[in-house]
Order: structure tokens, then C-alpha cells, then sequence
């Protein structure tokens, strides 16, 4: 009887592919055990901090009267200003750091891809980015990678 594991959890899938196919193209998880922790630190703030508010962006202005639902103006504004706290610490470890983890690209800068797009896409908020001079220039690089740019070319939102 063959078993299969199901991995539902985008991150979980993240880190399998990542593991997998690490020998294959750019190693996202780190070479060391220094920057596997700090890729698996910035993954959790990803998850942690700026996930909740930038999702709760996505819902209230791309998604809520497709769904039936009003924006909620005060949840906006209180996102928008969790998520500008999130920002200004990313700020802080840019300008140190090239990437999130250290000077290399990895799974932690990748996460961030797909709602941030959104966000300075469709939702017209990349001020909130461009404001921000070292975070304006980690997303310009990580957002202009030529494997992200055939991702968008391939699957674009249909709105």
C-alpha cells in the first residue's frame, strides 16, 4: 500500500522544495547553521508580523465586494499602520543586510514575494515600500529576479 504525505501549509511546502531542490539552483535555506537560523527567524516574522496585516490589506481592498462584503476602513487603517511598524524593522535590517537572512537570497526574502506584490500591484500602497530607501531596493532586487518575473508572466491575477 503506498502512503502519501499531504503538506498543506504554504511555508511547510516552501521549505520542502527548498530542501529538495537545494543542489538544483540557489540554495534558499543557508549554507551554515548561522544562516538557516536567521532564515528561519525572518520566515517567522514574515509569518508572524507582516503576514497578518498585509493579508488583512489584501482581503479589505482587493477581495471583500467580490465577496460580498464591505471594507472595513478602520481594520485598513489599523493594518496599514501595523504594517508601516513591520517596515521601519525591516528598514533597520536592510540597511545592514542585503536580504533578510544576511547577503544572500533566500526563503525568507522569497515569502515575501507574492502578497507584496499585491500590495504595490494592485492595491497601489508601494509608497509604503518606496518610502522606506533599503526596503525599496531588497524589493526592487528580489521583485525583478528573472524567476519571479516568468512567475508573474505565467500565472497573472485575472483582475
Amino acid at each position: 500500500m503506498l502512503h502519501r504525505r499531504l503538506i498543506s501549509e504554504s511555508r511547510a511546502i516552501i521549505r520542502y522544495y527548498a530542501e529538495k531542490y537545494k543542489s538544483q539552483g540557489t540554495d534558499l535555506l543557508g549554507k551554515t547553521i548561522k544562516e538557516m537560523g536567521q532564515v528561519e527567524n525572518w520566515l517567522e516574522v514574515e509569518a508572524h508580523n507582516l503576514n497578518p496585516p498585509i493579508y488583512a490589506l489584501t482581503l479589505h481592498l482587493m477581495f471583500a465586494s467580490k465577496m460580498g462584503f464591505p471594507p472595513d476602513e478602520n481594520l485598513i487603517k489599523e493594518s496599514e499602520e501595523k504594517l508601516g511598524k513591520v517596515l521601519d524593522i525591516y528598514e533597520e535590517r536592510l540597511s545592514k543586510n542585503k536580504y533578510l537572512a544576511g547577503d544572500f537570497f533566500s526563503l525568507a526574502d522569497l515569502s515575501h514575494l507574492p502578497f507584496t506584490q499585491y500590495f504595490v500591484g494592485q492595491m497601489g500602497k508601494e509608497y509604503m515600500i518606496t518610502s522606506r530607501k533599503h526596503v525599496s531596493a531588497w524589493w526592487d532586487d528580489i521583485s525583478s529576479r528573472p524567476s519571479w518575473q516568468k512567475v508573474l508572466q505565467l500565472y497573472a491575477p485575472p483582475f
